[in-house]
């Protein structure tokens, strides 16, 4: 083997060539040239402040879906007929298409839905054309179902909803509220924007049993004779002496009474039967309860939402100067207002940044100032903004592409107690050298160059510890590329400035004078008395423990390992947990409630005000108790016949007594018991699950039903035994009944069919649809129906009469059997096969997430499936897609040690002396841990990010250590002097960096906003492990040398009979 692979330290150093030709170079040439260093510098500057008042922001990075949807209108079929007529079909042609990871299907009343999950191989849209084709060849799909709608899910930004509220009447309000949809989508800005205005529009025309009788007419009949007279048609054309004449025929009703002056028949005496004649017209909305309320009052809603390219602050401001300006031609009585502003989490924490970085930034420069010169600590500091705006500059790039979002700016949070560490080693050392050979150009070039190297490799040691981040996949990997970017370009613009710029703001430096008096007398005097004390520090703390640590070295290496044994054991032994996503308290909080099948729209509301009332009785208790409560406003919807939601707009943070958690407890504990609901579930958390996706889920897949049901049933009774486990929910068949038609054998004798009876009753109780028309830009539905007297009701179901072939009308009780019978109401499929999901939320506070999947995974499913064969289960849900996150992040960690590694052999020129300084990295994970224990707080998946963060900072100290080291030793000096020498030497720097991080991330992590809860594991992290690894490494990586040393000589010893190192 070579010799710098056996030998540890002593590795080749070029020190005195370097010092020969220290004044040449790249650094030497810009600390010269000052003009060409401020250029540099006013360039940077320039872009980056054009650049941040140009950069697109978003609430969050922009995310390529990679799911596909079919919708599919197949009115009035059941959801088995709709699982036969369609989904078997659709399924079946879509095994054979490449590319798809997974096919989730429902079959409901009356509609058909695929969700299509696309393999990250493979290109969506693609696969959607593929979709296409595939589902326009199947020409067996049933006749009524209207065309399938297929489309890939589109990325969009919520930028604010919007409520219309006052003393009108809904139907009042749904004609004003399409006045302004139409104003929204006027704006220049807006190029999304839904109006929610409850039911849809329709024209009901309802035919009475006596006028069908009475006229001799069909539900046919009618609507045959409104599509004949209500339209608008080409004639062709007439060739006359002008040229081509078009003939047209227009005669297309749009409103009610346009439609009850159509003809129907005529007599045989030439007179006409108008619709008027024998039907009643309403032109409305679709039957239902139409329910919205804001503040009690009734309301309709908008979404305005950005695409890609916008950026959804210039769209706020716009929406806010147009609602001011609306909101005084309003009807008295009626209000406009932004009751949801998404700017508001991207501007608050946008402004914690700002804010927490300026009080950083402060301490940052006091404790430098104490510690350097102030001018020295300034241009120090300067590197901060230089290195932020210089990646603001890049960051909108076409290559990069990166918006400031939410994400981001945890990158730039995360960067703000690193970026001007390599300033601070570059400032140190000239520092140093000023005031050994006195303040002078060469003196600058000298202390910049002798740790230029190690400094460099350092900082790119932390760029490749967030590359994986970078060349992350995946349709979600927007999300840490987001971060990994911010960090990384910062990191590099702090490089250029500390090498380029930095040396000629220093050598700009004039000498410092004797100024016992004058106005900063006071400054020079602190800052004599802490140089004093650090110096005794140094030689009469530091040194004497340097030089028994290194006598003991094994002993000390013992106590190092031991403290990693136990971390480790109180992580495993649960004394320090790890939650995955932190929940974050949610500003709009809501619940959502889903009744059982058969619920009625009227018990679904009655379950809705009851919430409703219960979350006011609780925040008058709210201010009983602290003199103030928390709900601003409340949004109340009734989305369906089913389903209804309440959504909450909480006061601003600083004035709230309790958080969002504490008050969803209390909703919870208020709440009665709520009859007819099959599920009802509180979001307070801003990082919650989607719908029917928990925290924790398990799905089932299996032939047998009613093993499925068992099998579901026994994991809802062992999770409702498990501390920590609520709402828990299951998507098992929600039966509801339908009257089944059976016919009778008289049936065929007069010539009637199945299809003939059910189309009868279909058109008199559902209705049959005569046309569509467009009005306002809202497609309108014209039903043909009996009235509602005649079809609301089970029981005048046997009173329809059935008209025969002949002409004849006859009791539908009398050719069918009208049987009450349990029916589906909605049929979920995935793959192929029919399954059955249960989940449920998990409170972390009570029980590690983790750990509780992980115990249900491993022991509890694999038991419970032992007894019921043929079943299957797949983990799912939000703690198993953090788990899966983690064993992908365990990996790039992996990759990135591997790059940090080579960064250090290569400027070390040595195989080992990379393994000594890494050494650290396992004691800043000790210390972020050691951090969250101090303040009471779980790991998580953000404290990782610190972590690498201050892998970072420690494997920087570290190098720059080993390689003064290096060159002590090529000088000649002895092996445990020069160690003592270069940990001397190395003090300050390294405190100062630890310091400035610590000192620096102070403010983020006693933030008590809001804003700040997402942010500060990651501060802690950063700031606890840097300052934990600091004694790491001004104490065990000179231990770790010399024991190299030791381990070399004794390699060498049988051929050299070298001793061990002198102690």
């Amino acid at each position: 083997m070579t010799k710098s692979a056996n030998q540890v330290t002593d590795s080749p150093s070029e020190s005195a060539r370097a010092e020969e030709h220290s004044a040449k170079g790249m650094i030497a040439w810009f600390a010269r040239n000052s003009v060409a260093a401020n250029l540099l510098m006013l360039f940077i500057v320039v872009a980056g402040v054009f650049t941040a008042n140009t950069i697109r922001k978003q609430m969050f990075p922009q995310v390529e879906s990679n799911w596909l949807t079919i919708q599919a209108a197949y009115p009035g079929a059941a959801p088995q007929e709709v699982e036969d007529g369609i989904t078997r079909k659709v399924e079946e042609e879509l095994q054979s298409i490449q590319g798809l990871e997974r096919v989730i299907t429902y079959s409901s009343r009356g509609a058909f839905t695929a969700y299509i999950k696309v393999d990250q191989d493979y290109e969506p849209d693609e696969v959607l054309d593929d979709v296409k084709r595939r589902v326009d060849v199947i020409n067996s799909l049933p006749d009524g179902m209207e065309r399938p709608l297929l489309e890939r899910i589109r990325y969009r930004q919520e930028v604010a909803y919007i409520s219309l509220y006052g003393d009108l009447s809904l139907p009042q309000l749904r004609e004003l509220g399409s006045q302004i949809h139409d104003e929204l989508l006027d704006i220049p800005e807006v190029h999304i924007a839904e109006f929610y205005g409850g039911l849809d529009y329709e024209i009901s025309v309802e035919v009475s049993k006596d006028k069908l009788r009475e006229y001799n007419l069909r539900f046919t009949d009618i609507a045959n004779a409104i599509r004949n007279h209500s339209a608008n048609r080409s004639a062709g054309q007439i060739r006359a002496e002008q040229g081509y004449i078009s003939l047209r025929v227009e005669n297309q009703a749009y409103h009610g009474f346009e439609f009850e002056s159509l003809p129907i028949l005529t007599r045989q005496d030439g007179t006409q039967v108008l619709l008027s004649d024998i039907a009643e017209v309403h032109d409305g909305f679709e039957e239902g309860i139409q329910y919205s309320r804001f503040n009690g009052k009734n309301s309709v809603t908008f979404f305005v939402g950005a695409t890609r390219s916008q950026s959804i602050t210039d769209i706020s401001k716009r929406l806010q100067d147009y609602v001011e300006q609306r909101q005084a031609r309003l009807p008295d009585g009626v209000s406009l207002d932004i009751w949801v502003d998404l700017t508001y989490y991207l501007e608050g924490r946008l402004d914690m940044m700002l804010e927490n970085m300026q009080y950083g930034a402060v301490l940052v420069f006091l404790i430098l100032a104490l510690f350097l010169r102030i001018k020295l600590a300034f241009w120090v500091m300067l590197g901060l903004p230089i290195s932020f705006l210089g990646a603001l500059f890049i960051l909108p790039m076409e290559w990069v592409d990166v918006t400031i979002n939410v994400t981001s700016l945890f990158g730039f949070i995360l960067v703000l107690g690193i970026v001007v560490d390599d300033a601070i080693v570059i400032g140190e050392s000239a520092h140093a050298e000023i005031e050994a050979k006195g303040q002078s150009l060469e003196s600058v070039i000298r202390g910049a160059q002798r740790v230029a190297m190690p400094a460099t490799f350092g900082v790119l040691t932390t760029v490749a510890a967030f590359m994986p981040m970078v060349l992350s996949d995946g349709p979600e990997s927007a999300f840490s590329q987001s971060i990994g970017f911010v960090v990384i370009f910062c990191l590099l613009f702090s490089l250029i400035e500390s090498k380029l710029i930095l040396p000629a703001h220093l050598a700009s430096m004039r000498p410092v004078k004797d100024a016992s008096s004058g106005p900063r007398s006071w400054l020079i005097r602190t800052r004599s008395h802490v140089d004093a004390a650090l110096k005794y520090v140094v030689s009469r703390n530091y040194l004497p423990l340097l030089a028994k640590a290194i006598t003991y070295r094994y002993g000390v290496l013992t106590i190092f390992i031991s403290i990693l044994v136990i971390s480790g054991a109180l992580y495993y032994n649960g004394m320090i947990r790890f939650v995955g996503t932190p929940k974050i308290p949610h500003d709009f909080p809501s619940i959502e409630v889903e009744m059982q099948a058969m619920s009625s729209e009227s018990a679904t509301l009655g379950v809705t005000q009851v919430i409703q009332q219960t979350i006011r009785d609780v925040d008058q208790a709210l201010a009983t108790e602290f003199g103030a409560g928390m709900v601003a406003d409340i949004q109340v919807d009734l989305r369906s016949r089913v389903r209804s939601s309440v959504m909450v707009k909480l006061i601003d943070p600083e004035q709230r007594p309790i958080d969002t958690f504490e008050l969803a407890k209390r909703w919870r504990e208020a709440l009665p018991d709520l009859p007819g609901v099959k599920r009802m579930k509180i979001n307070d958390n801003l990082f919650g699950s989607e719908r029917d996706d928990g925290d924790l889920r398990f799905q089932f897949k299996g032939r047998d039903e009613d093993a499925l049901e068992q099998v579901v049933s026994e994991l809802r009774e062992k999770l409702r035994s498990m501390k920590g486990v609520g709402e828990i929910n299951d998507s098992r068949k929600d039966l509801t009944h339908e009257l089944r038609l059976v016919l009778k054998p008289v049936a065929d004798s007069l010539g009637l069919t199945l299809a003939d009876v059910a189309t009868q009753v279909g058109y008199g109780f559902y209705g049959l649809e005569a046309q569509r028309v467009l009005r306002r830009g809202e497609e309108i539905k014209v039903m043909v129906r009996y009235p509602e007297s005649q079809r609301n009701g089970v029981g005048l179901v046997d009173d329809i009469l059935i008209r025969t072939v002949a002409g004849a009308e006859v009791p539908l009780s009398e050719v069918a059997e009208v049987l009450w019978v349990p029916s589906e109401e909605q049929i979920r499929r995935e793959d192929g096969t029919r399954n059955v999901s249960i989940w449920a939320s998990v409170n972390s506070q009570d029980v590690e997430p983790q750990v509780l999947m992980k115990q249900l995974k491993d022991e509890f499913i694999p038991e419970l499936l032992s007894r019921y064969p043929g079943v299957t289960s797949e983990a799912a849900g939000r703690i198993k897609r953090e788990m899966d996150s983690q064993e992908t992040q365990l990996r790039n960690f992996v990759l990135s040690l591997l790059a940090i590694y080579a960064l250090l052999a290569i400027p070390l020129r040595s195989y080992a002396q990379p393994l000594m300084i890494m050494s650290v990295i396992p004691f800043g994970i000790v210390g972020a841990m050691l951090g969250h224990i101090l303040l009471g707080m779980d790991m998580s998946s953000l404290s990782m990010f610190g972590v690498i963060a201050a892998a970072g900072v420690v494997v920087n100290d570290s190098l720059v250590m080993v390689d003064f080291v290096n060159r002590a030793r090529a000088e000649g000096i002895p092996l445990v002097e020069s160690v003592i020498q270069s940990g001397a030497r190395r003090f300050r720097a390294i405190i100062l960096t630890s310091l400035t991080t610590f000192i620096g991330l102070i403010p983020i992590i006693l933030e008590t906003s809001l804003q700040a809860q997402i942010v500060i594991p990651m501060a802690v992290s950063l700031a606890f492990g840097v300052l934990f690894a600091t004694v790491i490494t001004l104490l065990l990586v000179p231990v770790l040398y010399v024991i190299g040393a030791d381990l070399g000589r004794f390699v060498r010893w049988p051929q050299t009979g070298a001793k061990p190192a002198e102690n």
